[in-house]
């Protein structure tokens, strides 16, 4: 589960904490689905776990599968815009909005966000992001 969120024309994206697979890395915020769960509870739980905010599915916008066979739902949210997201230290060093230059332009950033930016600018991906130079 991958929580696509937008803030003007950018992206909310976070470095992953030392403790966790892929440590280090940059990426959008998700996880996995708990038993029992609809892939809309499991993002509101993952994104108030990770960056401790509440979000409004709005929604699915994308499904890959990683190398390693992890199925992934990506699910655009919407955050109200004065919640602010906050690190929970355990799973998210980090936080930072960015430009689809900005991911580009970064180092240590998790394959799948790169690969979902070039189909999103293939037109593979719609998303509400209106980014000159797209």
């Amino acid at each position: 589960m991958i929580g696509v969120m937008f803030r003007h024309d950018r992206l909310l994206i976070i470095r992953r904490s030392l403790t966790v697979n892929a440590p280090g890395k940059l990426c959008l915020p998700g996880g996995g689905i708990e038993a029992g769960e609809s892939e809309e509870e499991a993002l509101i739980r993952e994104m108030q776990e990770e960056i401790l905010v509440d979000v409004e599915p709005v929604r699915l916008c994308h499904r890959s599968v990683t190398p390693w066979g992890t199925q992934l739902a990506w699910w655009i949210a919407n955050i109200n815009d004065e919640a602010e997201p906050v690190a929970n230290p355990e799973e998210v060093a980090e936080i930072h909005w960015m430009t689809p230059d900005d991911i580009a332009q970064a180092s240590n950033v998790l394959p799948s966000l790169p690969e979902f930016l070039s189909q999103w600018r293939a037109g593979q991906i719609d998303l509400p992001w209106n980014v000159s130079g797209k």
